[in-house]
This record gives C-alpha cells, sequence and structure tokens, in this order.
C-alpha cells in the first residue's frame, strides 16, 4: 500500500507506517488505528447520585452512551473503558477521570447503560465526579492490545532515557531455553561506571493510580524438601504474586496512567523499608516480597524522578565521591535522604 504525505507528516515517518503494513501484510491504517488506538464513545447522560448495591463492594454513579453501527460490536454487558476529557481526541492531554462499565443494554432505544466508578473510595468517586462531565468520553480498548502497546511503548522509552544518560543497556529475553540458563524474572540490566543493577518495569495500580503495581505471577513450589532445593528452584519460586527484593534492583514505574505522558517515570530501589529508609515495604506474610501496592509518590523519599538517583542510593557510595550523579540539583535531597538514614 502506498501511503500519501500528508502536511507535517515526516517522511520517515511514512515509511515506518509501510513499514508497519507491510510486516502485517493485509492489514490498513484503519486496522492499525482500531487496534492500537482504543474507541472514543461520547457521552449520552450522566447521573452522578453515588450508591451501592446490595451484596457488591464498590460505590458507583450511572451514566448512558449511544449504540452506533460503529460502537454496536464493542459495547457489550461487562465491557468496561476509561472517562478522558473531551479535547483529548483533538490532541489535549490523556488523562484517567474515572472508569466505565456496560452493565445494560436497550437495544430497542439504541441505548447502553453503564456505572461508573473508581475503585477507591467512595471520596474517590466523589473526586472523580467533580471533573467528569458530559462533554468526556469513554474510552474502549476495542481488541485487547492498549496495555500490552502501553507496556511496551514504556519499555522503550526507558531505554532510550537511559542510553541518553549515558547506560549501556540490555533487554532481557521474554523466555530462556534451559540448556542457555534459568530466566531473568526482570526487564533490563543497566550499567555504567562498571556498575551493573537488574531493572523492573511496571505500572500504576489501574483501580488507583496513587499506588503502584508490582506484582508477579506465582509459581508452584519445587519437589522435594525445601532444604533439598537448588539455587534456581528457590530464586524461581513465587508462592505469592509479589515481587521479591532480591530479583531485582531498581524499579521503573510508568507514570502514563497519571500524567498521561508516556515518558514519566518514578524509581526506587528494590530494598525492604526496615533496612532503608528509602526502600519499599515487605508484604505481609512473605518478608522476602515486596507489598505489591505501596503508594508511589515521587519526592516522598522512596520514588525518584530520574534513574541518576536511585543509581547509587546507599550512604557508602556517596561518602565516597562515587555517585554517577551529574545534575547537581539533584544531589539535596539525596543526602537528606541518606543523613536520615544514617541517623536511623
Amino acid at each position: 500500500m502506498k501511503l500519501e504525505k500528508a502536511a507535517g507528516v515526516a517522511s520517515k515517518d511514512l515509511t515506518r507506517i509501510t513499514r508497519l503494513l507491510r510486516r502485517y501484510c493485509g492489514a490498513t491504517p484503519e486496522g492499525l488505528e482500531a487496534v492500537l488506538c482504543p474507541l472514543l464513545v461520547p457521552i449520552h447522560a450522566l447521573d452522578k447520585k453515588i450508591f451501592k448495591l446490595e451484596k457488591q463492594t464498590h460505590y458507583r454513579a450511572s451514566f448512558t452512551v449511544r449504540i452506533t453501527p460503529e460502537n454496536q460490536s464493542v459495547l457489550q454487558i461487562g465491557r468496561t473503558g476509561k472517562f478522558v476529557p473531551g479535547g483529548y481526541g483533538e490532541g489535549a492531554a490523556w488523562l484517567e477521570v474515572a472508569k466505565g462499565r456496560i452493565i445494560k443494554l436497550d437495544e430497542a432505544n439504541g441505548i447502553a447503560l453503564g456505572e461508573i466508578y473508581t475503585g477507591g473510595k467512595r471520596t474517590d468517586l466523589e473526586a472523580a465526579l467533580k471533573k467528569l462531565t458530559k462533554d468526556d468520553l469513554l474510552e474502549i480498548d476495542q481488541y485487547g492490545a492498549a496495555a500490552k502497546v502501553l507496556s511496551g511503548l514504556a519499555e522503550y522509552e526507558l531505554c532510550a532515557l537511559a542510553q541518553a544518560r549515558g547506560y549501556r543497556v540490555r533487554r532481557m529475553p521474554e523466555d530462556m531455553a534451559r540448556h542457555l540458563g534459568c530466566y531473568a524474572n526482570y526487564d533490563f540490566e543497566f550499567e555504567k561506571g562498571g556498575r551493573v543493577q537488574k531493572v523492573e518495569v511496571k505500572s500504576l495500580w489501574g483501580t488507583n493510580t496513587q499506588y503502584a503495581r508490582l506484582i508477579h505471577s506465582t509459581t508452584t513450589a519445587p519437589k522435594g524438601e525445601e532444604e533439598d532445593w537448588t539455587d534456581e528452584q528457590r530464586k524461581n519460586y513465587y508462592p505469592t504474586s509479589s515481587c521479591k527484593f532480591g530479583t531485582q534492583d531498581v524499579f521503573a514505574v510508568s507514570l502514563f496512567l497519571r500524567t498521561g505522558n508516556i515518558k514519566d517515570f518514578a524509581f526506587a530501589r528494590s530494598v525492604p523499608k526496615d533496612e532503608k529508609s528509602f526502600g519499599l515495604p515487605r508484604a505481609t506474610g512473605y518478608p522476602d516480597h515486596l507489598n505489591q501496592n505501596p503508594t508511589c509518590r515521587i519526592g516522598d523519599g522512596t520514588w525518584f524522578a530520574t534513574i541518576d538517583e536511585v543509581w547509587n542510593l546507599d550512604r557508602e557510595a556517596l561518602a565516597e565521591g562515587k555517585s554517577n550523579l551529574k545534575d547537581s540539583s539533584l544531589v539535596p535531597p539525596l543526602k537528606k535522604v541518606l543523613n536520615k538514614d544514617a541517623k536511623g
């Protein structure tokens, strides 16, 4: 398929789109857009009265949208989406205002009824409803690709950001043949100044973006007595769906769900809070694992805005002047945290 150059579109970008269409032979630009860009559905009506039904745990308000030929295949009972600013479709910043779920279809009148929720407390929903207007849009991921695309783009941007700061980056394989070693359980290795650190990329908790989502798939226990397990078996055993402290050195959490910018990250060291003041809380009942939904706020002493700030986040390295920091403006907050840790 030959693409004609439009005003403001660089030739190299047209070449990239052409390569995409060549890779997926038979695909069209319309198809790529439908898969990569969630459908935007206008709100028909809002009812901001908050209530909670018997035997349900969440508070909700109500909305309706019109069923059209464009969206009828998507608007099904149980379908979820995100409410985003109405101006987003014309170029305004992306932002999740609240969540929406289709709960009833009135096909005779061409209306779908849904519930508005946030997944948090009643006060969270009240705050969201103050921002939500009838001019906003319900964004629906039609083909289930948005989350994976977002994850991939976040990793791409993290890699680019790290390389721009002088780090050598290695992406770990998605799978590992047994004869070549064991699976890494982390995403990247960053190297700088002769030091290598393991980096795990995570996202915010979609239900409440004030929290990080530090989860890992559970695995079954190795056979035999625990004392006979190999180091590899111990390393790959996850009895709970929380990350282990020892698997990675640094967490890089994409802040896209909060800021709408794919380049925004929060960084933290993978150490227990009771050992280092800048650390993360342990999971209840699993001391080798992290709490999987810790608060994530840059500037709170645990989360930082750049990889440089956490690269040498230990008082010995700072005292010996081995920090890789090049931006002097980053040093004062680091010293404040490390001094606090030294006093503890």
